[in-house]
């Protein structure tokens, strides 16, 4: 196998014969892909539909290579990358001609050329003219130049790619990309997965870089509201936009006759579909199933459950029972204890250490920790007035929120009794598994624990599973759950918040794009979880959690 390939294509490929070479090339590439398409017409129609093609058969033939077209080599575009292997239908291309080709795009490539032999490949079949990529010139597009387009870009799909291409095909003089940033991002599903801006505008920038855009024609912008740039800049000429984006767009040009603006030329590009994206297993996902079109929003849901990151090198000691600690995690009413219980009963190999209990019990009257906090806050401000003075968690919450210090003070008396407390669960439960079970299976603890990055002990799991909501269902919940009012709900939640960002240096629990800011309580989890839908979207995610675990025990 190799990592990446080149893959040379005829002017006259149609998606039976593309089809057959990429079911052929996925056996011999496995990460990244390059069409090219030497010998090409050059006019829009021709590359439009060529873009459309590859990107559409790709998605359908091999979803998990990372594809991309080349742009045909001329002053607008220089493609260069780097390949391990270049592989060619036979006998359509010269050896020293496909040489010289691929010099041109790689000049060190000193590897050999794999032939794609009739024998190797499907017959082609059925063929009609819709099928194969019309090279008829057309003029409608030669006066434009400079090109305007935006999108989230969460999760670079084919979609993405054929909206960028087609773009960079039409701006002879000036593209520009609007990346939507958190202000737009809010109302989207699960947006706190989506990726930062910044990870999010590099994927877009390589990406044209790869297929030959050159970065003096490229500017990509922050898009804050739903025109950007071209709502108050006379200079653009063209947007390129999918047909859900059709009636933006329209208000768009509304707005630039109300300034004198010229309107600008609508490039509709199709939706890419696909059936590689399936919920079959979720009865209640928040996507219509007969619906197949391809989205971010899909590609995030489909990673609940998925793990993200490698597992952390923990190893207590050398016992077959060893436990395995997954710290969950995340907001008040986000459904950590619900999801807990759903884990539990998929096994008997799976305990749950309930640190919130754990928290209660540490304020036991007579136990050291209770003293401790009676010295340190004094009993009249904290405990009931009668033996044993048993705290007051009404009277004590009112001192500590209301001083950021005395709650420090306050969770550096209670975190390490809690955590002790732990350990000794974990001891018992290891030496139990020792002595009751035949197998050796090796226990699973899942520390349920709202002040789990707070506290620091996810530095002591294996994993971090956190779960994701939006926030008005947070309170929602809250209020429904705990009888507080809106306002209360409001500033238990954004307390937690607050302490999460000290921790992560910057985000919350709840902000949109927030992924890979490496500033982010999502930059800390191995597995995201979700109770935002049904009852049966959790226990999906939960029996798809606990299978992939089991895989890695």
């Amino acid at each position: 196998m190799y990592g990446s390939g080149l893959l040379i294509l005829s002017p006259n490929v149609h998606s039976q014969k593309l089809s057959s070479l990429l079911k052929y090339v996925r056996n011999i590439v496995n990460e990244r892909l390059f069409f090219t398409i030497p010998q090409s017409p050059s006019n829009f129609i021709f590359w439009k539909k060529a873009a459309t093609l590859c990107y559409t058969t790709a998605c359908k033939v091999c979803p998990s290579l990372n594809v991309c077209l080349l742009l045909p080599s001329s002053e607008h575009f220089k493609p260069s990358v780097k390949f391990d292997i270049v592989i060619s239908p036979e006998s359509e291309f010269d050896r020293v001609w496909i040489l010289n080709e691929v010099h041109n795009i790689y000049p060190l490539y000193d590897n050999d050329i794999i032939y794609a032999t009739k024998d190797q490949l499907e017959p082609d079949f059925s063929l009609t003219n819709d099928h194969v990529i019309n090279t008829f010139p057309n003029k409608s597009h030669e006066d434009i130049s400079r090109v305007c387009l935006g999108g989230t870009f969460d999760r670079l799909h084919y979609g993405h790619k054929i909206l960028l291409t087609i773009g960079a095909l039409l701006a002879k003089k000036h593209l520009l990309v609007g990346v939507t940033c958190s202000d737009l991002l809010s109302s989207k599903c699960l947006c706190p997965l989506i990726f930062s801006w910044e990870k999010r505008s590099r994927i877009v920038q390589s990406f044209l870089s790869d297929i030959g855009v050159q970065s003096k024609v490229t500017q990509i912008v922050r898009l804050s509201d739903k025109f950007g740039p071209p709502g108050y800049s006379a200079e653009f000429d063209c947007i390129v936009a999918s047909s859900d984006s059709l009636n933006n767009c329209k208000e768009l040009n509304e707005l630039r006759r109300t300034k004198g603006f010229e309107p600008l030329k609508i490039e509709l590009i199709d939706f890419i579909y696909s059936d590689r994206i399936s919920f079959n297993e979720c009865k209640s996902c928040p996507f219509d199933p007969s619906d197949f079109k391809l989205c971010s929003s899909k590609l995030r849901f489909n990673e609940l459950g998925n793990l993200l990151k490698p597992v952390n090198n923990i190893n207590f000691d050398d016992s077959p029972c060893s436990p395995y600690l997954i710290g969950l995690t995340g907001p008040s009413g986000s459904g950590k204890s619900s999801l807990a219980k759903r884990l539990k009963n998929l096994s008997e190999q799976i305990h749950i250490i309930d640190c919130d209990r754990l928290g209660h019990e540490a304020y036991t009257a007579g136990t050291p920790c209770h003293q401790a906090l009676l010295s340190h806050f004094g009993r009249e401000n904290i405990a009931s007035p009668e033996p044993p003075y048993p705290i007051d968690r009404s009277l004590l919450g009112r001192l500590v929120f209301s001083d950021p210090t005395l709650l420090k003070d306050l969770n550096s008396i209670v975190w390490p009794e809690i955590l002790r407390k732990i350990l000794t669960i974990v001891e018992e439960i290891k030496y139990k598994a020792l002595e009751q079970d035949q197998n050796h299976k090796r226990p699973v603890i899942i520390l349920d624990a709202a002040v789990l990055l707070q506290a620091k002990w996810d530095k002591m799991c294996h994993e971090v599973w956190l779960t994701v909501l939006p926030q008005s269902e947070a309170q929602r919940r809250l209020c429904e759950r705990n009888n507080l009012s809106p306002k209360a709900a409001s500033e238990r939640l954004e307390r937690q918040a607050s302490a999460v960002a000290e921790v992560t240096g910057g985000y919350t629990w709840f902000e949109a794009g927030q992924y890979h800011s490496y500033k982010s309580p999502i930059d800390y989890a191995h597995v995201i979880l979700s109770t935002e839908w049904d009852p049966e979207c959790s226990q999906y995610q939960v029996e798809k959690s606990w299978k992939a675990l089991q895989q890695r025990l």
